[in-house]
């Protein structure tokens, strides 16, 4: 009973603020790009690199350092803007604190309570996509011959995608119900090396948003 109480007042405090984030969305990458620390790190620009230069700790192999501390002090659910998209339907990163939330366990996952499409909208929270209502994983099997069938139709080769069919489900996949293994906080630290990329978005739409199931099969012949 406590659990599920203690589950019920997270989901009624989430329900609250989340309306205060509104539809602001920040770069995560600002001041990864920096020139300035991007040149800092180039090793191809320095006529000699010793080992101190070639490890994020930037200092020798044989001596002990002390990490820098790392604090997780978020927001609260709904008190920070969004991320923009790391790049095109990559998963977005947690903008608030997950304290409470986690762990997520077979029996209580405390992130549906705001972030189901059913809820998402009222609370202003991000709903979870479609391609997480979807089953990607073909019927696989051996027949009385020993042939592969997969969806039905014998294969050469297990691993062929080319007659794999997506299975719309009206729940949860389960194999997306372990939000974490994606979806991850972001920690109040400097960037340890100057980040050259620069995600390729097509459309502002892309920075918000998945359409990872409408494009999941391109170039699938």
């Amino acid at each position: 009973m406590k659990k599920l109480m203690k589950t019920a007042l997270l989901g009624s405090i989430a329900a609250s603020v989340v309306l205060l984030a509104g539809g602001e969305y920040v770069n995560i990458n600002k001041g990864v790009n920096s020139p300035q620390l991007i040149k800092k790190d180039d090793l191809g620009a320095k006529k000699v690199v010793t080992e101190a230069d070639l490890g994020y700790r930037k200092s020798g192999l044989s001596g002990a350092t002390t990490p820098p501390p790392v604090t997780y002090n978020r927001p609260a659910p709904g008190a920070a803007p969004r991320f923009e998209r790391s790049y095109v339907n990559a998963p977005p990163l947690i903008p608030h604190s997950i304290e409470g939330f986690v762990p997520i366990t077979a029996k209580n996952n405390a992130c549906l309570g705001c972030h189901m499409p059913n809820v998402a909208k009222g609370v202003g929270a991000t709903p979870i996509p479609e391609s997480h209502f979807t089953d990607f994983r073909p019927s696989t099997k051996l027949d009385k011959k020993g042939d592969i069938v997969k969806d039905g139709k014998v294969v050469a080769n297990a691993t062929d995608i080319k007659i794999a069919k997506f299975k719309k489900l009206k729940k949860l996949n389960p194999a997306r119900y372990n939000c974490t293994q994606c979806h991850v906080p972001q920690a109040n630290v400097k960037p340890l090396v100057g980040n050259t990329f620069k995600p390729d978005f097509k459309n502002k739409e892309q920075m918000k948003r998945s359409n990872l199931l409408q494009v999941i099969d391109q170039g699938v012949k």
